[in-house]
């Protein structure tokens, strides 16, 4: 049945039909905020395509992609293993948010050297182990020198934003995620001067994997365009 399927795809790239069902493994962060308007970007040139979108933390992707399950993957975060085609698409920075009522709201920017004193008490809300947000904070937080005294386990970035919009805590989410709620002020950024807390995202596959022509004309799509007005 696998081969009839693989076949029958085949035959449509031939005769140049971009048709048929992409399954696509995603990180939530990409997800839950990137992946819906590049999609709908892509759907507007292939109206054929249609999607079947499978969504967990970096690692859970990471493992549909070595199983050769999803014809694509896209995570947070650099992903390393010889099996699997990876590339850069998309460049993200890691944003320190408190709320609207937290005492360090209006502040704006601190200085490196006052990170500890000022947030050595906070509660700090991360994501579970095996996010690519949360191995990309600490990566941050290391950075910095800066350990969190306290820590509360969420797993999801939309849970994050909610405890963080109810002052429980102060966390770091990717700009992608934060439009929204930075718009409205219902969040506050917190930024460290001179200090950039960058990091990718990266589109990965299987070396064996079949591709249709559906799937390179995404993967076209997402690693040679510029992303920028897609995602506004």
């Amino acid at each position: 049945m696998e081969l009839h399927r693989v076949a029958k795809r085949a035959v449509s790239d031939l005769v140049e039909m971009v048709t048929g069902t992409l399954t696509i493994g995603a990180s939530f962060t990409v997800g839950e905020y990137v992946l819906p308007r590049l999609m709908a970007a892509f759907s507007r040139k292939f109206p054929d395509v249609k999607f079947a979108v499978t969504i967990g933390n970096t690692e859970f992707v990471h493992e549909r992609a070595r199983e050769n399950s999803i014809d694509i993957g896209l995570v947070e975060g650099m992903v390393e293993d010889p099996q699997l085609k990876i590339s850069k698409f998309l460049d993200d920075e890691l944003v320190f948010i408190v709320s609207q009522g937290h005492a360090l709201a209006s502040a704006g920017y601190l200085e490196q050297a006052q990170v500890a004193e000022m947030l050595g008490d906070a509660v700090f809300i991360i994501r579970e182990e095996g996010s690519g947000t949360r191995l990309a904070m600490e990566n941050m937080l290391g950075r910095l020198e800066f350990s969190p005294a306290h820590i509360i386990t969420l797993g999801s970035t939309q849970a994050i934003k909610e405890a963080v919009e109810a002052n429980l805590g102060i966390s770091m989410l990717s700009k992608w995620t934060l439009r929204k709620e930075l718009k409205l002020g219902s969040l506050k950024p917190l930024r460290i001067k001179n200090f950039y807390a960058i990091r990718g995202f990266y589109l990965i596959q299987h070396r064996e994997k079949f591709a249709s022509r559906a799937c390179d004309e995404f993967c076209q799509f997402v690693l040679d365009h510029d992303l920028t007005g897609v995602l506004r």
